[in-house]
């Protein structure tokens, strides 16, 4: 893609985005857009995000043609003594560092040189890991809830999600689910998967939202729930707009033991998203995760 194409994509997006009344205050203009294009090879991964923010919880709206497959895992943290990193890490672990591109640890406050894992192995606790030698603390991954913000007669969005989240009871008390599953399962084949992003909607369950319903990604178990979506239909007159709110769970929060005394001294909590240090991608090493354009945040 040109500079012109990232600016048409940026100038249409903010006109979406614009025409929705949650989000851009009167003096938030286009620059107040995050702009990021996670696999530059593939111009529908180009995503635009307008990020409102406070100490718990993030509220987006987003644009994109494709959304990438990915989930949000929770972040264990060790002392370099005990687990150096690299294949040095818990059984049943994996060195977050080593497996994403761009990771941060959430704040300065935690250091780089500490060791950050994320399981790999769905048998491996939570609870063996929080006593294990060495360990500092936990940083817990976010759950989203998607609400479908555009008239889905003027354009369309089948999000593919591990089916696994239609066990949440948040996801249980919404009726329209079913009629959204069925939806998808009837038109998933007519959205497009762009060359080159083969595989990403395997093994997921299609669900096709109206305007105004919403979709929890999240699991019982507090493991992450992959999910991608397509917004590249023939019949979309344009791109969608789509909400997300997203919290750390307080249940997992409260879970968790604190930190050994030395180190809840110095530690400042991941506030929002901690994205940066939770994202976990199927396509891993490819992610480009640092912005084209930073927005109002650079956290």
């Amino acid at each position: 893609m040109c500079k012109d194409d990232y600016e048409r994509f940026l100038q249409d997006s903010y006109k979406l985005i614009k025409g929705c009344s949650l989000y851009l205050a009167p003096d938030e203009d286009i620059n107040s857009l995050e702009l990021a294009h996670l696999m530059p090879e593939v111009n529908e991964t180009l995503t635009a995000i307008y990020v409102g923010i406070n100490d718990a919880v993030c509220n987006k709206a987003l644009v994109c043609p494709f959304l990438v497959r990915h989930g949000h895992n929770n972040v264990f943290v060790f002392e370099p003594d005990a687990f150096a990193g690299g294949d040095d890490v818990p059984s049943g672990t994996l060195d977050a560092k080593s497996i994403l591109n761009g990771f941060q640890p959430p704040n300065e406050t935690w250091d780089a040189g500490w060791t950050y894992v994320m399981i790999e192995n769905p048998d491996r606790t939570f609870e063996s890991l929080w006593g294990e030698g060495g360990y500092i603390d936990m940083i817990p991954a976010k759950f989203e809830d998607f609400t479908m913000v555009t008239d889905s007669a003027r354009s369309r969005v089948c999000t593919f999600i591990d089916s696994k989240a239609f066990d949440h009871s948040v996801n249980k008390n919404r009726g329209y689910l079913k009629k959204a599953r069925d939806l998808g399962e009837k038109m998933a084949d007519e959205f497009e998967i762009p060359k080159g992003m083969e595989g990403e909607t395997d093994g997921l369950a299609p669900v096709i939202l109206e305007q105004g319903e919403k979709l929890y990604v999240a699991t019982t178990d507090f493991g992450p729930c992959a999910h991608c979506w397509s917004n590249i239909h023939p019949d979309n007159e344009g791109l969608a707009v789509v909400n997300e709110n997203s919290a750390v769970p307080l249940d997992l929060v409260i879970a968790k033991p604190p930190p050994p005394a030395q180190y809840a001294k110095i530690l400042v909590a991941a506030k929002g998203s901690a994205d940066m240090t939770t994202d976990w991608f199927f396509r891993e090493k490819q992610m480009v995760r640092s912005p084209l354009l930073k927005g109002l945040f650079k956290g």
